[in-house]
């Protein structure tokens, strides 16, 4: 997935579909560095290959204040 694309989701709460995998991980994008995307999200912070995304979505605005 294109760095710039991702970079216009930084600051957001998304759902972040990873590819073979099960599940998403949904959280706030803190940072795009490289291919790396840093996530926070239960308390915790989790960096992401930019090569296992498969789908990002944004949530609705009632989720965007929430503490991640």
């Amino acid at each position: 997935m294109p760095q710039e694309l991702i970079k216009e989701f930084v600051g957001k709460v998304c759902s972040i579909a990873l590819y073979n995998d099960s599940f998403g991980i949904t959280g706030k994008i803190l940072e795009v560095e490289d291919n790396w995307i840093k996530v926070k999200y239960k308390n915790n912070i989790q960096l992401i290959n930019g090569d296992m995304i498969t789908k990002i979505e944004i949530l609705p605005e009632k989720y965007q204040n929430k503490d991640m």
